[in-house]
């Protein structure tokens, strides 16, 4: 009996070691990651003048972020802690100034708290929970074609990333059904850094016409790959977006992001704008083939085979989701540089579980089809299964 005790001790401490190593092996990806990135990738935006509002427009109008940037480009701290990272040639081999340092200490919890809510809604989202390890790296891999990997408009914003992480956490809320307060709160804030807050209301919308029973009871999991299935989705009805708990807050989120737009526009109307349609540009990029391969590198070139295989994602919310991709590339077509494959950052994480889950299916249903588990008390090949 004692023997035994000793064993799950030593297990649960061993279980305990190898999470630790894990989760310390993200945080070094990470920190690569916003190191690679912060190098590789040029600043479109004058620290200076958009920490002082006369940046121009649209950029000056995603200010949340501008008093921060004010205070690191007057700080002694920001100033001698630059002056010092300079001298290092790891990161920044051409120097760094206070505005940069600031833009590492600001994307490295943006991007972990992305991946946290990214591998949350996997986790509820998943029948099996077989590649759990994956989806944090997988959501780097995805962010580095996304963030860096440009031939062309290889160009960052300060906003990006805190914008990654404030969207996340908003499609976090929406799929866990948490306090609408909570999702409006959010918004409020997240829509002074970055005004692709109002593209969470057709997600917001999208889920309220579905029921997701995985997204509010504890996930599914089976120590064989073919025993539970999940809870049948019921239909889609597009009259629940109509029931007051939907449509007020809905309402709500509108009214205050059209209501901020004016305000924020006017109040830098003297600025010098570069806020036009991008229709001619981005004509322009449709109708030449060189730049497919940008173009189509939105999402580490995954889109095509979401949706071909989007009845293979197993959550229906998850799968409904895939709509608002089409609302989503509407207005950048508009507004955006399709070129610049930045503007689709925020929805890497719904990618990234999406994308996962769709492996997980195909695998599983390959090894079902191939009868490598035959017996649930297989666990030789249960593990064979779960290590692929």
């Amino acid at each position: 009996m004692l023997t035994m005790q000793l064993r799950a001790r030593f297990s649960r401490r061993k279980s305990s070691l190898a999470r630790a190593a894990l989760r310390f092996l993200y945080l070094l990806m990470t920190v690569q990651f916003i190191g690679c990135y912060l190098f590789l990738v040029h600043p479109y935006i004058d620290f200076f003048r958009f920490a002082h509002g006369y940046e121009r427009l649209p950029f000056q109008t995603r200010l949340l972020l501008a008093p921060l940037f004010r205070w690191a480009l007057e700080s002694p701290f920001m100033l001698r802690h630059a002056s010092s990272w300079s001298a290092d040639n790891y990161f920044f081999p051409r120097g760094i100034g206070p505005g940069g340092v600031l833009e590492l200490y600001l994307d490295l919890p943006c991007v972990l708290i992305a991946g946290w809510a990214t591998l949350r809604i996997y986790q509820a989202a998943s029948r099996r929970q077989l590649l759990g390890w994956l989806v944090y790296p997988f959501f780097l891999v995805l962010c580095t074609v996304t963030y860096i990997l440009h031939a062309v408009q290889n160009f960052r914003f300060v906003y990006d990333l805190p914008s990654l992480m404030f969207f996340a956490l908003g499609l976090y809320l929406i799929y866990f059904r948490k306090s609408t307060l909570l999702l409006v709160a959010l918004f409020a804030v997240a829509t002074w850094n970055r005004e692709t807050t109002l593209l969470l209301v057709p997600f917001f919308l999208l889920s309220a016409c579905v029921r997701a029973p995985s997204a509010t009871a504890p996930p599914l999991r089976s120590d064989a790959l073919s025993l539970v299935p999940s809870p049948l989705p019921s239909r889609f009805q597009w009259r629940r977006a109509l029931e007051p708990s939907v449509a007020i807050p809905a309402a709500l989120m509108l009214a205050y992001w059209t209501a901020w737009h004016f305000f924020v526009f006017h109040l830098f109307r003297s600025n010098v704008s570069e806020y036009y349609p991008r229709l001619s540009w981005n004509w322009t990029y449709l109708s030449h083939l060189r730049y497919y391969p940008q173009l189509l590198s939105a999402f580490g070139y995954l889109l095509p085979f979401l949706i071909l295989f989007r009845r293979k994602i197993p959550d229906p919310q998850l799968r409904i989701w895939i709509w608002a991709i089409p609302v989503w590339y509407a207005l950048m077509t508009i507004w955006g540089l399709l070129v610049e494959t930045r503007i689709f950052g925020e929805l890497l994480p719904f990618i990234t579980c999406a994308a996962i889950l769709i492996a997980e299916e195909a695998l599983t249903t390959a090894v079902e089809r191939n009868s490598i588990i035959t017996e649930p008390e297989d666990e030789e090949s249960l593990s064979l299964v779960r290590a692929a």
